[in-house]
């Protein structure tokens, strides 16, 4: 092995190294003061309202990887200020220095269009440069009284500035105007659980309207396993690259459990998964996505998901399972960070085996950083010792 491949191979060991610490981190907190820190960065430490520790903390490690950490008042992490620099120390032992990243502003959020509503009201940009659409506050499956058992959606105060269910036209106006911004121009779409008929035809309109403007467009729409699956062509001729179904869990009891409304109203398991196989043949390899609850299901039988999922061209997303206040999972736990990293080791394994992009890893429902700079780094994407955030390419 030469000089160079000996270099990038320690360097791959120390950012995966530092992924993992990520997870550490997860599971124990960390401790911090947090007017000094407020001090140092100029802003407030985050107070979350939705998380039984409502200190969090986000900030990028010494080689580049970026998390979010709850405070811990009894933990081995902690950060102390050295010479004017935020440190993080394990066991009292420095782990390196850390550097806060600070939003940035874009004053193009704030334009308010004709129907009086602001951008920020009708669409977010992720960190990646993508627009992030929740179409609607709506969830039938709450209504109902079955949602899933993991879920926030309906728990969270929505803001009144937010309009509950967003026009075709309104999205499209604002989609525009971060896009000729130059902000993101990729978008992805998603919301409650609205009536089936309904999510088609706004999902329909919204990219129409948008093509009106833009005929270049990459787009993934993240719906529910549609009972007529003849319906999912109609997502790809609208202009839609993308499709995403969130089995949110991989086996089939603990998907009735855990995602009753899912299971009820679109077909039980057996027909999401079909759906899902349903929609390579016409969005292609690596365009079909799903989302899962990282922690949830047991460790083998996820991994097998995640293999049959791989093998008919389905990009699995995953994040770390985090109990979230108001939520019937609230008081649980999470698994062990040492549970996460194998499932998160050996899920990239596989995917990179089927071949897929770095871009698919980041596209679909979410949780992309999390699988996708492990990818990124098994695949040699990274610079020396430090790995940047990801960006999606432009489409202009």
């Amino acid at each position: 092995m030469s000089n160079t491949s000996l270099v990038k191979t320690k360097n791959k060991k120390v950012l995966l190294d530092e992924v993992r610490l990520t997870l550490e981190l997860g599971e124990h907190g960390v401790h911090f003061d947090a007017e000094a820190l407020k001090r140092l960065r100029g802003q407030d430490v985050v107070e979350d309202p939705y998380r039984r520790e409502k200190t969090s903390l986000d900030f990028v490690l010494p080689h580049g990887i970026n998390t979010s950490v709850k405070y811990a008042r009894w933990t081995p992490y902690s950060i102390v200020i050295d010479g004017g620099k935020p440190v993080l120390l394990h066991d009292e032992q420095p782990v390196g220095e850390l550097a806060f990243e600070i939003p940035e502003k874009h004053p193009e959020l704030e334009q308010v269009l004709g129907s009086g509503v602001k951008v920020r009201s009708l669409l977010s940009i992720d960190p990646h440069g993508q627009v992030n659409v929740g179409f609607s506050d709506e969830c039938a499956l709450k209504d109902n009284g079955e949602d899933c058992l993991f879920c926030s959606y309906n728990v969270r105060e929505r803001d009144p500035s937010r309009p509950a269910i967003k026009s075709a036209v309104q999205i499209a106006e604002a989609y525009d105007i971060v896009r000729r911004a130059g902000m993101a121009n990729h978008f992805k779409i998603s919301g409650g659980f609205v009536p089936e008929r309904r999510e088609l035809e706004s999902y329909i309109d919204i990219v129409e309207a948008i093509r009106e403007k833009h005929s270049k467009f990459s787009g993934v729409a993240v719906i529910g396993a549609p009972a007529d699956l003849s319906i999912l062509a109609k997502y790809k001729e609208a202009g839609y690259t993308d499709i995403s179904h969130n089995l949110e869990v991989w086996d089939k009891d603990l998907f009735g459990f855990v995602c009753p409304g899912k299971a009820r109203r679109n077909g039980g398991w057996q027909h999401w998964v079909d759906s899902l196989v349903a929609s390579v043949e016409i969005f292609g390899k690596g365009h079909v996505h799903s989302n899962f609850v990282g922690g949830l299901d047991s460790k083998e039988p996820f991994l097998d998901g995640i293999e049959f999922l791989s093998s008919r061209g389905i990009v699995a997303h995953f994040g770390v399972f985090r109990p979230e206040k108001g939520t019937p999972f609230e008081g649980h736990r999470s698994p062990s960070a040492a549970h996460h990293w194998e499932i998160l080791d050996r899920a990239t394994d596989i995917q990179i085996r089927y071949g897929f992009t770095v871009e698919q890893m980041y596209r679909g429902p979410g949780s992309g950083d999390h699988t996708g700079r492990v990818f990124r780094i098994k695949t040699g994407d990274f610079q020396g010792d430090k790995i940047e955030l990801y960006q999606f390419p432009s489409i202009d």
